[in-house]
């Protein structure tokens, strides 16, 4: 069981922050990248791995902090991305992404409990590790272009939010991240 986190004291959950009723995902409301600030469309629409370009900002200094993992009912969001019906249940895992101690990006995956098999299987087992460490090195991986929104207004200081669904051997999973403006400290 992890140590419960300011996030999840206050009441506001990161899918709350990264997943609103109503998202600027659609497409009515998407911003398009040339709208953008140069260094927040590097990072947002970067393919690579996040874990690999924040360890380079500050090498050592990077660490994954596990804020909660559960089995529960995926976000309208999440259902629709992973296209799952209503009785579907998902692995949720939070972790927030630090150089030192600054928090820089807060992040939620949700994976389908069918996707858990296999090289899946894996995910339950990564700890303080990052998702990113596992899944960059995997030769099915596969992954749907990226989409960028802001964010609501929160006490975090996220700002920007990405997300985009992966395919591990042909099973999907989804990952949304939000970025703190701290990150302009280090870049």
């Amino acid at each position: 069981m992890t140590t419960p986190s300011p996030v999840m004291r206050t009441g506001t959950g990161l899918a709350r922050i990264l997943q609103p009723a109503a998202p600027g995902w659609s497409g009515r409301n998407r911003i398009p990248a040339c709208r953008l600030p140069p260094l927040w469309r590097d990072w947002l629409f970067a393919r690579g791995s996040l874990t690999a370009r924040l360890s380079q900002l500050q090498p050592g200094a990077f660490h994954v902090q596990v804020l909660r993992q559960f089995c529960g009912r995926p976000t309208p969001l999440e259902r629709e991305s992973l296209q799952l019906w209503n009785q579907q249940s998902v692995w949720v895992r939070e972790v927030v992404l630090c150089l030192a101690d600054v928090p820089l990006v807060y992040a939620r995956t949700a994976v389908p409990m069918n996707s858990l098999n296999g090289a899946g299987r894996r995910l339950l087992t990564l700890g303080n590790r990052s998702l990113g460490s596992y899944l960059f090195h995997q030769p099915s991986l596969r992954r749907t272009p990226l989409q960028v929104s802001r964010c609501n207004d929160n006490h975090l200081g996220l700002q920007w939010a990405r997300r985009s669904v992966f395919t591990l051997q042909g099973r999907p999973l989804l990952v949304s991240e939000a970025f703190s403006a701290r990150l302009t400290e280090f870049v």
